[in-house]
């Protein structure tokens, strides 16, 4: 099996998907749930072509064992009706035609536009409404509790990538790059989030994400020995590129509070401008006091401006003590510190040892 294979099998209408167009056309309205759930166990929830991994909906469930109520009132779906048991991620193409379910879930979902678009649709507990259509090479990541609904009735073709919680939060630190606002969004989502939120990223023009999606749902199908953890290594690097290479591309809710459209560009600013920024100059850089940028950054990274500035000038000398000859003194000038005492007491209290000590211990 190859990308070919699975590329394959997503252009080509599973038998529920032919059926769900069929009622569509004809109608001009999506299939009431009682018939989905008819043609789900009459197809057996299956495609022809791969393996049990990729069937889009499990054939052995119904209705009333799948779509409860929360204490919400909202309709929610049980976790095993799109991940089965033994796997921690899941990756599945959308069902077109699929009918307009509004629901939350407890796994982490991730919807990539292959092909087309859809329309997204976000219920807040405040009562707002948000509808979005998310372009093709755009991926949308949905945290959990958030009440939603995505449309497909067309051609188009999504993907989604499932990730239960408990995963997500056990190997966060090892698939997300830390100092992101893609780090702080699942922090945030994972631990203490009360009002759910989505985050977009516009991949368009890069195939290093659409290949690396191909590539995950080919690991899983294929299902061969360790394949999870081959699948998580290639989320790791899935997330790290989207930090990399389309942070600018990063947006939220309009109903996000206004604060965190800066996290993004501040973290980047400070980044590119760490040797010889301050709290007053990326204040004055963003147009805004420093109050409000310290109590916004606070908000949305549960650190401080100065701490992150502090971390990312001692990674820095850290790799200037593992990999150059340089003095402490000249790498303390290099990092943005004209005072090498407080250097050597600002590096050995956020990595507790002396910049020479790290340097023994860890220069190749």
């Amino acid at each position: 099996m190859n990308r070919t294979d699975i590329i394959n099998w997503l252009e080509q209408y599973s038998a529920i998907e032919t059926g769900l167009e069929s009622y569509y056309q004809q109608h001009r309205r999506p299939t009431p749930e009682d018939l989905l759930f008819r043609l789900i166990q009459e197809n057996h929830g299956l495609s022809n072509d791969v393996n049990n991994l990729f069937q889009n909906i499990d054939a052995s469930i119904d209705n009333n064992s799948t779509i409860a109520t929360d204490s919400k009132g909202r309709s929610r779906f049980s976790d095993h009706l799109w991940l089965q048991k033994n796997l921690e991620v899941s990756i599945r193409k959308h069902p077109r035609y699929l009918p307009l379910f509004r629901h939350t879930h407890s796994f982490i979902e991730m919807a990539y536009v292959y092909r087309g678009s859809c329309n997204q649709s976000f219920y807040y507990d405040n009562g707002l409404t948000e509808e979005i259509c998310l372009k093709e090479r755009t991926l949308c990541i949905i945290p959990p509790e958030l009440q939603h609904t995505i449309s497909v009735f067309d051609d188009s073709i999504v993907i989604n990538i499932l990730i239960r919680t408990s995963t997500m939060k056990h190997a966060l630190t090892n698939l997300v790059v830390g100092n992101h606002a893609l780090f702080n969004f699942f922090s945030y989502t994972l631990y203490e989030n009360t009002s759910p939120n989505y985050i977009l990223f516009d991949t368009a023009g890069n195939d290093v994400i659409k290949d690396l999606i191909l590539d995950m749902m080919l690991e899983l199908c294929e299902n061969k020995n360790y394949s999870q953890k081959v699948t998580h290594l290639m989320l790791g690097l899935f997330f790290t590129y989207l930090q990399r290479d389309h942070s600018d591309t990063m947006q939220f809710s309009k109903y996000t509070s206004s604060g965190i459209d800066y996290i993004p560009q501040i973290l980047s600013y400070i980044q590119e401008n760490y040797r010889t920024t301050s709290v007053e100059d990326i204040a004055h850089h963003f147009y805004i006091s420093r109050s409000y940028l310290s109590r916004v950054f606070k908000a949305y990274t549960n650190t401080t401006v100065i701490q992150t500035l502090q971390r990312i000038r001692i990674q820095h000398a850290c790799d200037y003590l593992q990999n150059t000859r340089l003095s402490v003194q000249n790498i303390s000038d290099a990092v943005g510190y004209g005072d090498v005492t407080f250097f050597i007491r600002t590096f050995k209290k956020i990595t507790g040892v002396t910049p020479l000590q790290y340097r023994k211990r860890y220069q190749i």
